[in-house]
């Protein structure tokens, strides 16, 4: 069997050539999981600024945290919520005091009293005197009322169901608080990973910037390169770590927001984990795009906005009609009950009741039931104009979210294409500058083609998946 031939040995005197550094291409196919920061000193060139990043740790809260994990703890601690609970407990209570005048109104009345006063001159027959005589008795009594309204003209149920429609109104509201603050709190989710990535890519831009920096230097002792060449590669250095620093700076105010976002202190530490691994889970988990038809007709079923203003005209509609009805009669029945002392002790107590009917006829009331009737009327006209403000500012949201919606996949998909053909392009460059076919600058150039579409590729995940949100939330399917 033939032995493979071996090597020639440099010829005597030759020196050995020192090797040349190779530029590995880019191995990064698409971005890893974004759950935790980069550990890097703050900022990473220049002094460092311990403390200003966050580093209170909650220990009722996870460091890193899901989206859901995120909206449920934002829920629990959100004092905007808090608010629109209190305003659901003002309702309530308005729809109870509304009920009062249909309720029968029982009072119970214990009185007790001694009196001492002068009655008189009494003269005295016999002798010729007169004679002061003075009046001390006690009064005891024990009585209970009770009055119904018997006839208003349906004025009280008005009144009661104009409660009830502004409750369900409040109801509304907080519901759509529930999504206002579940769309903020992924809105800074989404955010923060994006400023996450973004940093892990501003530092591996950096790394590789680095390697090429130092092939250079390299190939410049080698005799392969000049001083010039060297410059030419520093400079991408020193605008990569220009970058990285303020990444870092907007890393930090993005994972602040979240924080804030989530009702907790800025300083806390709360991360967000991805929700996906690769470009193509993002895809593949992303919502069904639907027609405007169907997308409107979503929004017109479950925005409790709409419905609350819906339910703010119907409130409208029946305080106009309680006006109205302020001209009719209205019918009370009366009835009571007691014991009263008859003796001036106080004692021997005689019963007594009563029972009896007011008809309150309004004659003229100095136009108070007429100026009602305009307040209700204008109320009314505001609250219909609200609700029709309220539906084309639905139909906007809903056609604007998602033409992003629309714009925001297709941009991922290019992206995506523009990176591959960005990393194509690198390694054939790589080999090419190996080959001594190609000049630096171009190889530079080519570096940065990369980075540019991996960062094209970073902005265009997470603006999918806001515009996603945003798309949920004009639908009111965020909850």
């Amino acid at each position: 069997m033939a032995q493979p031939a071996a090597s020639p040995s440099p010829a005597a005197g030759v020196p050995t050539p020192i090797p040349v550094p190779t530029i590995a291409p880019s191995a990064i196919p698409t971005l890893p999981p974004a759950s935790s920061t980069l550990t890097l000193p703050y900022p990473a060139v220049g002094t460092p600024a311990p403390g200003v990043t966050a580093s209170a740790v909650d220990p009722s809260v996870p460091q890193t945290v899901t989206l859901r994990q995120a909206i449920l703890i934002a829920v629990a601690k959100s004092p905007v919520l808090a608010s629109a609970r209190g305003d659901l407990q003002l309702a309530k209570a308005s729809v109870d005091l509304s009920r009062v005048p249909i309720l029968p109104n029982i009072a119970g009345t214990a009185s007790t009293s001694h009196t001492n006063a002068p009655g008189g001159t009494v003269r005295n027959n016999g002798s010729g005197n007169a004679t002061a005589v003075t009046n001390e008795f006690t009064t005891n009594s024990l009585s209970a009322s009770l009055s119904q309204l018997l006839f208003d003209g349906g004025r009280t149920f008005a009144q009661i169901r104009s409660a009830s429609a502004s409750q369900v109104s409040s109801i509304d509201i907080y519901q759509r608080d529930l999504q206002t603050v579940a769309f903020n709190v992924s809105t800074a989710y989404y955010n923060a990973l994006s400023a996450q990535r973004t940093t892990a890519v501003d530092n591996e831009t950096l790394q590789q910037d680095l390697v090429q920096e130092n092939l250079v230097i390299a190939q410049y002792h080698a005799g392969q390169a000049s001083l010039v060449d060297i410059a030419t590669a520093e400079l991408p250095v020193a605008q990569a770590r220009v970058a990285l620093v303020q990444q870092q700076g907007v890393e930090a105010g993005a994972q602040a927001a979240l924080a804030n976002a989530m009702g907790l202190d800025a300083n806390t530490v709360v991360r967000p984990a991805d929700d996906a691994s690769t470009y193509q889970q993002v895809v593949a988990n992303s919502i069904a795009i639907p027609t405007y038809g169907k997308a409107i007709a979503q929004a017109n079923l479950l925005r409790p906005d709409l419905s609350s203003a819906a339910q703010t005209v119907a409130a409208a509609e029946y305080s106009l009609r309680a006006a109205r009805l302020g001209y009719l009669p209205t019918v009370n029945g009366t009835t009571s009950f007691g014991s009263q002392s008859q003796n001036t002790n106080g004692s021997a107590f005689t019963p007594s009741w009563t029972i009896g009917a007011n008809l309150t006829l309004p004659i003229f009331n100095g136009g108070q039931t007429r100026a009602l009737v305009e307040q209700a009327q204008g109320n009314l006209t505001k609250a219909q104009a609200s609700y029709q403000t309220t539906l084309l500012g639905v139909q906007l949201n809903v056609k604007q979210t998602l033409t992003s919606l629309i714009s925001a996949r297709a941009a991922l998909d290019a992206t995506q294409v523009a990176y591959n053909e960005a990393a194509t392009v690198l390694r054939a460059t790589q080999a090419q500058y190996r080959a001594g076919v190609t000049t630096l600058p171009l190889l530079l150039n080519a570096q940065v083609q990369l980075t540019t579409a991996l960062v094209n590729e970073v902005n265009a995940i997470y603006s999918f998946r806001l515009a996603e949100q945003a798309f949920l939330y004009a639908t009111g399917q965020n909850t």
